[in-house]
């Protein structure tokens, strides 16, 4: 459990990390390529889809936001981790 605490940790942590350094280099370089490289992304999950009870609305959903940025913070989070565990 503390494991797949740890892993929860550095995946939102890298991706967070490498989602905010995607935005900073497009305000840096705009309209680059290599800009427009760290931006390219997939979105993959459910779409919310919404249940209507009359009493209750219940609306459920979830997507991923992974771009090249984000899997590069999420690689150089791991990276990092690894080392502060030796």
């Amino acid at each position: 459990m503390k494991n797949a605490l740890h892993a929860l940790i550095v995946v939102v942590t890298g991706s967070l990390l490498g989602t905010f350094v995607g935005k900073l280099a497009e305000i840096w370089f705009p309209g680059g390529q290599a800009v427009t490289l760290l931006n390219t992304g997939i979105n993959t999950g459910l779409n919310p889809a919404t249940l209507d009870l009359a009493i209750i609305e219940l609306t459920l959903g979830l997507v991923f936001k992974f771009n090249v940025a984000a899997l590069l913070g999420i690689f150089i989070a791991g990276v990092v981790y690894k080392q502060l565990i030796k």
